[in-house]
């Protein structure tokens, strides 16, 4: 058997260690800042989450090397996320940046459901923009949705002084909402692949990108969403 220079080793190994340490983050793929063209510059990793996760050791997460995290407040008006106060209260303490998210019903009250997120924030407003997550049509019509949605985005931007963030998947927003003109919102987009996502028209970028939702994240158990940034954390933070 060959034997190899103990330096030519211990770069075999450094090597090594570098790929697993990138994919553990996520299912087996690459991080998505590695796609050429998906973003120019640098980006930043982080994760949305609601009570499907249980207890997060928020400490463990932020030494993972996550930096921001949307937390559900709630499903539409019925069901009150349990652990938004714990999930939101714990990533503050790990210094990761905090967006609050509502996962949006058509066919329930839009300013009703914005005054829940709003009242949800009032003592923590959180550092990032609270976030309108649609991906349901509640049997509306694409130009019903569409006027909800912007019912929803006015109600917060009024009240909380800040630009709403528009969740939503390509084929969602084309199909079921009609390609709706709310390009003036920064945009999350929910995309699974391999290659860079699609976006939606009449958008021209996405600001977030939810890219895995098998994610695997030391502190927490079982699968999370995993997102990245379009900037650095300071762009982020300055948001």
């Amino acid at each position: 058997m060959r034997r190899w220079p103990k330096a030519v080793i211990a770069l075999c190994l450094g090597a090594c260690a570098a790929v697993m340490v990138a994919r553990c983050l996520g299912d087996g793929r690459d991080d998505p800042s590695d796609t050429p063209g998906c973003v120019d510059g640098p980006t930043t990793t982080g994760i949305d989450v609601s009570y499907h996760q249980d207890t997060i050791q928020w400490a463990k997460v932020r030494k993972a090397g996550i930096r921001f995290a949307f937390v559900r407040v709630s499903d539409g008006i019925t069901f009150e996320d349990p652990r938004f106060a714990a999930n939101w209260d714990g990533a503050k303490q790990a210094h990761i940046a905090r967006g609050a998210y509502q996962y949006f019903r058509p066919d329930e009250s839009a300013t009703a459901q914005a005054d829940l997120l709003i009242a949800a924030v009032a003592r923590d407003r959180g550092e990032l923009a609270p976030v309108i997550d649609v991906e349901t049509t509640g049997g509306k019509t694409p130009s019903q949705i569409a006027a909800a949605v912007r019912i929803w985005v006015e109600r917060v931007r009024s009240r909380l002084g800040v630009e709403p963030i528009v969740y939503t998947s390509p084929e969602f927003w084309r199909e079921r909402v009609g390609s709706a003109d709310l390009s003036s919102q920064p945009l999350w987009l929910a995309h699974y692949t391999t290659e860079c996502p699609r976006v939606p028209s009449p958008w021209t970028r996405w600001t977030f990108w939810q890219y895995s939702k098998n994610g695997k994240v030391p502190g927490i158990r079982g699968t999370v969403d995993l997102d990245v940034f379009a900037g650095s954390i300071d762009e982020l933070i300055r948001r």
